[in-house]
């Protein structure tokens, strides 16, 4: 291959399927790959780095920092846009994916999301049955825990989902302050919240409250004609506070 100046781009690779190098930057875009075209198999990151790091780059576009688009048919039958895969085999705490905006003093916004998912069903597409399998479906987020025989020692905690409000400094109470935030954007839905048992057991509670009036609390037994209320959990309706009794005993 001829020397060539970065002005003018330097071809690397056969015709049709070779990598430009400019003052730019890298084109792929005549590449045909036969194997990963960025490969750091067996590579181990000393302390402090990552194999693609940038400081200070403000994004110009709406897409961000990574914009990826493409589309898929029927082959391969599933796909992920992105597989990350992390083992440990020590104390070493794997953390996941961390996404860490933030408003700093100064800022003036409505919005300010760590993550956003949408899934989108557009006109003509078809979902297909989901034949009563739990987790087939059209999810924005699908979250599941394995615990996979694993020593389970007296305290551990585990969930499929953790959720914290932090309000450091500023009562937000009487603001619209929540930790779910939930809407029907348009339409109407079947149910709010949908539980599927898939075992025989189940669960054995539906809510796990603090006996601490925020916002359930035990109280002392009061005899109605079916059993003893033994607590309540306080709603709000609108602009109406009501309390929703706890009965120490089901129905008959």
């Amino acid at each position: 291959m001829a020397e060539q100046t970065f002005r003018n781009g330097i071809n690397v690779g056969s015709p049709g399927r070779e990598i430009v190098i400019t003052e730019k930057g890298l084109d792929f875009s005549k590449m045909r790959p036969d194997t990963s075209p960025f490969l750091f198999t067996g590579m181990t990151l000393v302390p402090n780095t990552n194999i693609i790091r940038g400081i200070d780059i403000a994004p110009t576009r709406a897409s961000g920092w990574i914009s990826l688009t493409g589309t898929v048919t029927t082959t391969p039958a599933a796909v992920y846009t992105d597989y990350r895969e992390l083992h440990t085999n020590g104390a070493a705490e794997v953390l996941g994916i961390g996404s860490f905006p933030y408003m700093d003093s100064g800022a003036s916004c409505a919005s300010l999301l760590a993550g956003q998912f949408i899934s989108y069903a557009s006109t003509g597409a078809t979902v297909l049955t989901a034949a009563g399998s739990p987790g087939v479906g059209v999810f924005p987020v699908w979250a599941k825990c394995v615990l996979d025989g694993e020593t389970f020692n007296s305290g551990g905690v585990a969930g499929a989902l953790f959720l914290s409000l932090q309000a450091n400094g500023t009562d937000v109470k009487a603001e619209d302050t929540s930790m779910i935030n939930m809407e029907v954007a348009s339409g109407g839905i079947a149910s709010i919240i949908k539980f599927q048992c898939t075992s025989v057991n189940g669960a054995t509670y539906f809510v796990n409250f603090e006996d601490n009036g925020l916002p359930a609390e035990k109280t002392a037994a009061l005899t109605t004609a079916t059993n003893n209320v033994v607590g309540n959990i306080k709603v709000l309706v609108g602009d109406q506070v009501g309390y929703i009794n706890i009965h120490s005993a089901k129905a008959t």
